[in-house]
């Protein structure tokens, strides 16, 4: 089995990642420490969405950290990417968990949603995504990548359009603007998620239907998006002070 060559260009990329890492450790550690303080659910299923991705951002970093100390995408590279998508899969269902808890909404929708969890993070490690392999080793061969990271995709666009609507609901029927600016905030979060997956997209799109290498300057503003996903989740349930006294204004 041959490997792509690490192509210089994709090397800022991983000091990003980095970069992001210690930030999203940052925003883990504070919602843990909120968690611990309130002792009710919320806040530990922020926290447990937060590290989930986390985790993920750690395995892509891992699998990009081989590829540049080898100079070659290589089997870490390979099995960070299933990794790193069951990751936000499992992160999806317990944002969703906490958007139940925060609206009182999607009750019904939380089995389903597991099942089909569970389901796509189980086909992402079939051995037919080819993830990282050159497509001249598998020529011929069933190849099932493409549907795999639609499927993800898809799932997450489910999840988040569903909390997006939650929260324009639940704004409607709340008094209290503190109330309501959390959901607005919950609201921009979901919206940002969208526009990260897009941006995945658009890079996607660039590998297909140009000779670009990948991780163009799509996957650098996608990350930004997931930057103000922490921060606009997090100001949604913690509400500091400075916050609240903007919202009393």
């Amino acid at each position: 089995m041959t490997y792509t060559p690490f192509n210089n260009n994709i090397l800022p990329i991983f000091f990003y990642y980095i970069g992001l890492i210690v930030f999203s450790i940052f925003m883990t550690v504070l919602m843990i420490k909120k968690w611990r303080e309130r002792k009710v659910s919320p806040p530990l299923y922020l926290s447990i969405v937060f590290t989930l991705f986390t985790v993920a951002l750690i395995a892509l970093t891992i699998g990009l950290g081989e590829a540049v100390i080898t100079r070659f995408f290589k089997e870490i590279y390979r099995i960070s990417l299933p990794v790193a998508y069951s990751m936000i899969i499992i992160a999806d269902i317990f944002l969703f968990i906490f958007a139940k808890e925060i609206t009182n909404k999607g009750k019904n929708a939380l089995v389903p949603l597991i099942v089909f969890g569970v389901v796509i993070t189980v086909i992402l490690f079939l051995p037919w995504n080819w993830w990282g392999v050159p497509p001249e080793d598998y020529v011929g061969q069933l190849n099932i990548r493409l549907y795999s990271t639609l499927s993800v995709i898809l799932y997450s666009y489910i999840v988040y359009i569903f909390i997006a609507i939650f929260c324009l609901k639940a704004r409607k029927q709340a008094q209290d603007a503190k109330a309501k600016a959390g959901l607005t905030l919950l609201f921009l979060s979901m919206i940002s998620m969208i526009a990260f997956f897009l941006m995945l997209v658009f890079d996607t799109l660039l590998i297909t239907l140009t000779d670009h290498p990948g991780y163009s300057e799509f996957v650098y503003i996608a990350w930004i998006f997931a930057i103000l996903f922490f921060v606009f989740t997090y100001l949604s349930l913690i509400m500091p002070k400075w916050l609240v006294d903007r919202i009393e204004k």
